[in-house]
């Protein structure tokens, strides 16, 4: 098998390349290669996403995203606890009919 090197790739593209790795859990590698095969007809393109199909959500949060829902989910740990006092007591026994 043949190697190449590829120089001077633009940002977005290797942002986007990169992007697809996350999203697929696959090596980079992969990736291009499955876009180069793709992009010369040697493999079938992807369907498109059927509209409401659930698989179209599928996916992983960068780190910035990761921070930012840690941070806003930690926000509620200072609130004060404010459970009716009817739902924070133990249930107690039932009382008997005579």
């Amino acid at each position: 098998m043949a190697d190449f090197l590829l120089r001077d790739i633009d940002e977005r593209v290797s942002e986007r390349v990169k992007e697809m790795a996350r999203q697929r859990g696959w090596p980079l590698n992969e990736v291009l290669l499955h876009l180069l095969k793709q992009a010369l007809g040697l493999v079938e393109p992807e369907p498109p996403a059927v509209p409401g199909d659930i698989a179209r959500l599928t996916g992983a949060w960068g780190d910035e995203e990761t921070r930012a829902f840690e941070a806003a989910v930690n926000a509620f740990a200072g609130l004060p606890d404010d459970t009716p006092a009817y739902e924070s007591k133990p249930p107690g026994p039932v009382p008997r009919k005579r």
